[in-house]
């Protein structure tokens, strides 16, 4: 196992953040323990040859980052550890995200839903802002007395599927998740069967909006942790997806970008639902948007 560490300006920690988010299975993720610190920039991979090639293809859309990292070789045991000191259990109310390596010794309250992950994954665990705040609205939408047996859920994106597969542990009826990217779909599977779902609690798509939208019945909750310009381009698409009385939960926000998205989907709305309401929260340099289809 080989370790690619280098510093990065915190001009750019964000615009990697961006692009990482966007891929289903990542080898890398940014840190810094503290914030006067410096930024690291650390990747995994299972040979010199990959992390190479790996940096190489980096470079093509991020060519400020230097040319030659420094490379580190990990014993197993490093690679494990080094993982599991940046990735954490996260519960709010009754769900709970657990890495698979804490399954033994997490302990998950009676009629609460838990969603394993795997350690190796550097997105897709829920561990980013994003994800967290299209769960809230997920988690929102439930506790205002709605019967999970009758709710259905859409997650658009869906990545390694934690969105969705948090819906069907909380015991939404119908799950629907789709992504444009066939790996996300691989791993979203693979996550399914590792949580010990059916195929029928969650199905997934390999498809992009307009095709993983079309034909579909709309949904109680529709959940789209996509950044924002796809979001705007696909907005009518996403409200014409949601039920009378359902919600519109919109991640990959930035918060500079929140009231450009916002105004945009509020005029959409309400022209195409002849009103709305409409919600906004911040979670460090993200955030997202509700929208309240009336019933």
């Amino acid at each position: 196992m080989i370790e690619l560490r280098c510093v990065i300006s915190a001009d750019s920690a964000q615009p990697l953040e961006d692009f990482f988010c966007e891929l289903a299975r990542s080898p890398w993720m940014i840190y810094n323990e503290r914030p006067s610190e410096p930024c690291f920039l650390v990747g995994y991979f299972d040979s010199a040859e990959e992390a190479t090639d790996a940096w190489a293809d980096l470079r093509k859309v991020f060519a400020a980052l230097p040319e030659t990292p420094a490379f580190h070789p990990l014993a197993d045991c490093d690679w494990k550890e080094a993982y599991k000191a940046h990735l954490h259990p996260w519960s709010h109310g009754r769900l709970h995200w657990v890495p698979e390596w804490r399954r033994a010794d997490y302990a998950v309250g009676r009629g609460d839903a838990v969603v394993y992950f795997d350690a190796g994954l550097a997105f897709g665990t829920g561990d980013h802002p994003t994800t967290r705040l299209c769960a809230l609205r997920l988690l929102d939408f439930l506790a205002a007395g709605k019967d999970p047996a009758s709710v259905s859920v859409i997650d658009a994106g869906c990545g390694s599927g934690i969105l969705a597969l948090s819906a069907a542990k909380l015991g939404c009826a119908t799950v629907r998740g789709f992504d444009r990217d066939a790996e996300a779909v691989r791993v979203s599977l693979e996550n399914r069967a590792a949580n010990g779902l059916e195929p029928s609690a969650a199905v997934f798509v390999h498809a992009g909006i307009e095709d993983g939208l079309r034909g579909v019945a709309p949904a109680d909750v529709v959940l789209a942790n996509i950044i924002s310009d796809v979001l705007c381009i696909y907005a009518d698409n996403l409200l014409a997806a949601v039920a009378p009385g359902g919600v519109l939960a919109l991640g990959g926000i930035l918060v500079r970008e929140q009231a450009a998205v916002r105004e945009l989907f509020e005029v959409r709305a309400r022209a195409k639902w002849g009103g709305v309401g409409v919600d906004v929260r911040v979670m460090g340099e993200w955030g997202d948007l509700a929208l309240f289809r009336p019933v």
